[in-house]
């Protein structure tokens, strides 16, 4: 499979920067020095607000988490910070699953030909290794990526395409956020409102990041957290403004669901990188050497596809949902 071509992007960091402006909680313009009073173009503070809470990124798959957060979770460790990463979909396919064209196609690509338990050993050791290099702590969930889930009924594969996995979530997937959030929950049976929680925006429309942003939400509002942070899956955030629109509106879409805790909107939060954690970040991303060939020539081309995707954004982009007694808009 050829490699993504990604648009340029100095325009839409343009466009991010208006949105951020126009996301105030009272809904009017924000001027430079207010943003640098509110914290927009700083550090979001995460750390020195909660030192002993704990921080859960959910990433979807090994990889997700590291590729767009690997410089906050860097920067939080620096602080003393708590942080653990919950790989979502790091489970067995079921057994007796038969491989399809697509994931012998994946596996190619991966490293020459590996079966889904050598290509599943591998990603788990590069996920492990990335972590270690962040000092975060790694769980794994029990759930199999989408490309290995299969009918209940049938035994058939679910997703067997590029198309099928970046479209609408399959009406017979067993991992529906329900599903999702109780596998999490026996992961961490001490759950508080005062962890922070991470998890991915919907860039891309990958139905893992669908299934596990619904999870978030759900988890949020059972359990009163004030703090969640849905961040801009890199690299699928270079895929333009539509792509960027349309999962910021998902997300508002999918927070209505659960009305008794959120708002109506969520507004942008920049992470500013020093140099050390953009370092950190990289060297952490470099561990996942199966995938590069998915997005990149090379390890080259990888750093200067983040250092670049630095100096247009200045930082690691997510979105906070309003809470309900936050939102002026939610009545």
């Amino acid at each position: 499979m050829a490699r993504r071509q990604w648009p340029g992007s100095a325009w839409h960091w343009a466009w991010l920067r208006h949105h951020a402006q126009l996301d105030r909680a009272d809904g009017r313009p924000t001027g430079d020095s207010e943003r640098a009073e509110s914290g927009y173009d700083s550090h979001l503070q995460i750390a020195e607000r909660s030192l002993n809470a704990q921080h859960i990124y959910l990433s979807p798959h090994c990889d997700d988490a590291v590729f767009s957060c690997g410089g906050q979770i860097a920067q939080l460790r620096r602080s003393s910070a708590a942080v653990t990463i919950y790989t979502v979909m790091a489970g067995d396919p079921p057994a007796g699953f038969t491989p399809t064209a697509f994931t012998d196609e994946l596996h190619a690509r991966w490293q020459g030909g590996l079966s889904a338990e050598q290509a599943l050993a591998t990603r788990r050791a590069e996920d492990q290794a990335a972590a270690q290099r962040l000092g975060a702590a790694l769980v794994f969930g029990s759930h199999a990526d989408a490309v290995y889930r299969v009918s209940a009924a049938t035994g058939a594969p679910l997703y067997t395409s590029r198309e099928a996995i970046f479209g609408e979530i399959h009406p017979e997937d067993s991992a529906t956020p329900e599903a999702l959030a109780q596998a999490f929950c026996a992961a961490f049976p001490q759950l508080t409102p005062e962890v922070t929680l991470y998890a991915p925006l919907g860039v891309g429309h990958h139905v893992d990041h669908q299934l596990v942003r619904a999870m978030a939400l759900r988890l949020a509002a059972q359990f009163q957290l004030r703090e969640v942070y849905f961040y801009e899956e890199f690299p699928y955030a270079r895929d333009g403004l539509k792509a960027r629109l349309r999962a910021v509106s998902e997300l508002a879409q999918a927070m209505r669901a659960h009305p008794e805790h959120f708002g109506l909107r969520a507004v942008l939060h920049k992470v500013v990188l020093d140099e050390e954690a953009l370092n950190s970040k990289i060297a952490a991303s470099a561990c996942y050497r199966s995938q590069i060939s998915s997005f990149w020539a090379d390890q080259d081309e990888l750093e200067r596809a983040f250092r670049e995707q630095h100096a247009h954004s200045g930082g690691e982009l997510c979105y906070r949902p309003l809470l309900r007694g936050e939102d002026q808009s939610s009545g």
